[in-house]
């Protein structure tokens, strides 16, 4: 009897500490997240990176009940940025929101790719534009471009967050297209499009290529004026600048686009949980509205289509800094 009942006695236990094991994983699996969660803007506060990401993720913090914390890290470039959420634990907990990437590999900046990343969706996409100060002598894009044509190492240019990313790639695009030699002009990096705004408004730089989004504070003020948006119809919030059609007779579209990835190996529920919420935020009345009044598009892309949507861009901007003379050799 005494034999009986201690084996007994030990399934029980068995029993009760197998199911607080069950209980236990379960829920660290369902917990998701159970703190908060970093959110890494690889550029400088201020830009259209950093609002937008900003609006993600207040939105997330919503529908996750945890705070997620936007951190910027403009230094190099981005690389900084991109380095840090790229090469974090794959745990959920720390996230970054891409604009560009493939054009650090081309230039030796990094050996990061695709395959350190896991894509989780898309949300945004936004024409280039083409601003210069108020007191430019240069009243509209023709005007400007002929001058480039003549002497195109006379103009101080901004890179933004630097000289192979989203804008100056569009700059250098619509440049070739016009027929100024690229490889003479003179593009200066900044921290991100804000401090290239400042930059502008302040005499150093003459050119800044950038959202529209990003020179509103600096046109608000009269300091500055966008004499084109890379774009086929003129952008809602900002109806006086006149798309690359209207203002040189060509249609010419290029921008930056944007969406959130975590490092690679995230799990696919954590990636499913998010893909699922960023959609629901994208559908949004609201959030449509929000990014509409700041002038910023929406482009949603799930978890798959940005997967191959960066596979394509990989290619494309190796071919475009191969064609500039940025590529390291």
């Amino acid at each position: 009897m005494q034999k009986k009942h201690l084996a007994k006695v030990q399934a029980l236990a068995a029993s009760a500490i197998g199911a607080a094991l069950l209980m236990f994983g379960g829920t660290a699996m369902a917990a998701w997240p159970e703190k908060p969660v970093t959110i890494i803007v690889p550029a400088g506060a201020g830009g259209g990176t950093d609002a937008t990401a900003r609006m993600i993720s207040s939105r997330l913090e919503q529908k996750f009940k945890q705070p997620f914390n936007v951190v910027n890290m403009g230094e190099g470039g981005g690389v900084v940025g991109i380095t840090k959420f790229a090469t974090a634990r794959p745990d959920g907990y720390t996230l970054g929101v891409l604009f560009n990437y493939a054009h650090y590999k081309e230039m030796g900046q990094t050996t990061l790719s695709l395959k350190n990343l896991t894509p989780i969706a898309q949300y945004n996409f936004d024409p280039g534009s083409l601003t210069v100060s108020v007191g430019s002598p240069y009243k509209d894009a023709k005007q400007l471009i002929q001058a480039l044509k003549d002497n195109p190492n006379k103009f101080n240019i901004s890179c933004g967050g630097g000289c192979g990313g989203s804008w100056p790639l569009a700059f250098a695009g619509l440049m070739a297209a016009q027929g100024v030699a690229v490889d003479k002009l003179q593009m200066i990096p900044a921290q991100g499009a804000a401090a290239g705004m400042l930059d502008l408004a302040s005499g150093t730089i003459d050119i800044v290529p950038c959202s529209l989004p990003e020179t509103a504070a600096m046109t608000s003020a009269g300091k500055t004026k966008s004499l084109l948006v890379m774009a086929s119809s003129r952008v809602p919030s900002f109806p006086d600048v006149p798309t690359t059609k209207e203002a040189l007779g060509v249609e010419f579209l290029a921008g930056a686009w944007r969406g959130v990835v975590g490092p690679a190996g995230l799990p696919d529920d954590i990636t499913a949980s998010l893909e699922k919420a960023l959609k629901e935020i994208v559908e949004d009345p609201a959030f449509v509205k929000s990014m509409s009044e700041r002038g910023f598009g929406i482009q949603w892309r799930s978890h798959v289509q940005f997967t191959d949507f960066m596979k394509a861009q990989e290619v494309e901007v190796a071919k475009l800094i191969g064609a500039l003379g940025l590529a390291k050799k």
